[in-house]
């Protein structure tokens, strides 16, 4: 899968979650040719330069990146917002959810090292129901990924 591809994916998925309520943002962004993490910041900046570079990502584990895209990727709202799939669309949600996992999954492989990157901030999207911004780093690529729901 390409990135246009799985980009065109996140989109899609951003407006089946479209609810009362409730906004979704999605994204992702591959950086080749990083020698390090802080070279990696440096080419985030060029793409968000709001960024402040003083932040430090912090090392998770392949279990907590999971949950927190399944708690994301599953939220529902409650009785302030709903995200209402219909059957069709539910449908449509399941193959989308399945192609963005399945990418990342093949870029999970033996000795990546995955990190939360703990500032929103020039990030697209805006935090209040869930979020969470991830650097996925192989031998000289980051994987940059977000996701965010607002009301």
């Amino acid at each position: 899968m390409t990135i246009e591809n799985i980009k065109t994916t996140l989109y899609k998925l951003e407006k089946l979650m479209h609810g009362f309520n409730y906004e979704v943002c999605l994204g992702i962004e591959i950086f080749e040719g990083c020698s390090d993490i802080d070279n990696f910041k440096i080419c985030l900046k060029k793409t968000y330069p709001g960024i402040d570079l003083g932040v430090s990502p912090i090392a998770i584990s392949i279990v907590d990146f999971w949950e927190e895209i399944n708690f994301g990727l599953t939220y529902r709202g409650d009785k302030r917002l709903a995200v209402e799939l219909v059957v069709k669309n539910q449908e449509a949600f399941e193959s989308l959810e399945k192609e963005y996992k399945n990418f990342l999954t093949s870029q999970i492989k033996p000795n990546v090292k995955i990190y939360s990157y703990p500032d929103h901030t020039a990030i697209p999207g805006y935090p209040v129901w869930w979020d969470y911004r991830f650097i996925i780093q192989s031998e000289n690529s980051y994987i940059f990924i977000y996701g965010s729901a607002s009301d």
